[in-house]
């Protein structure tokens, strides 16, 4: 199912057997993976609520079950994560990948209806060359590319990073840890001498000293 098919479903409270209202927006959590909640209107329209991804049984294709202990809180007591997207950040988000190369952005996400884990994000447009290099796919005509979860690296409302292969940890050394050479090089004075002269004259190489 598409995230964009979330908009406009009733909510079903399964214990009463009624609708208590109808999904307006949704909020996804990209380092997680999955949908963190939805945003919901009552059904005569006067109060928005938040309902947390615990208390949604399932996603049909023409409504949103709640769980047995179901129901919705007010927006203004549930924490609001700055990092989750909405409809409104999801689309058109901009993808980096952590090699500074723009891919393109988004235009939608699929989602398993059980477990409201993100099967992948699809793109609008990109460079197909690097998306084929990144994800091992093309997107077929017609159709837009997919990013796995799994390769994001990083994201914020402004932007989504994902992991390309090209940037190993293995390149990036903290610099408290990394040899003086990768640092910044060494004045002449600053460098140990390859040898000194002792009191008589004689050369000694600094391993001997």
């Amino acid at each position: 199912m598409r995230l964009k098919e979330l908009r406009g479903l009733p909510v079903i409270d399964p214990t009463a057997a009624r609708k208590v209202g109808t999904v307006t927006d949704y909020q996804v959590d990209p380092m997680s993976g999955r949908i963190a909640a939805l945003d919901v209107t009552s059904v005569n329209g006067s109060d928005s609520e938040r309902v947390l991804a615990q208390r949604i049984r399932r996603v049909g294709s023409s409504a949103v079950i709640l769980t047995a202990r179901g129901g919705s809180m007010p927006r203004e007591l549930i924490d609001i994560n700055e990092r989750w997207l909405d409809a409104s950040t999801t689309i058109g988000l901009e993808v980096m990948g952590d090699d500074g190369v723009r891919i393109g952005r988004l235009v939608d996400a699929s989602f398993d209806q059980d477990s409201l884990e993100i099967d992948a994000y699809l793109l609008r447009d990109g460079f197909w060359s690097r998306l084929y290099e990144l994800l091992g796919q093309f997107g077929q005509f017609g159709h837009p590319a997919r990013i796995q979860p799994d390769k994001v690296h990083a994201c914020s409302r402004e932007l989504m990073l994902v992991t390309t292969g090209h940037v190993k940890a293995s390149d990036i050394v903290p610099e408290e840890t990394a040899p003086l050479d990768l640092r910044m090089p060494l004045k002449n004075e600053d460098r140990l001498p390859d040898y000194e002269p002792e009191r008589d004259g004689t050369p000694v190489t600094a391993a001997r000293r």
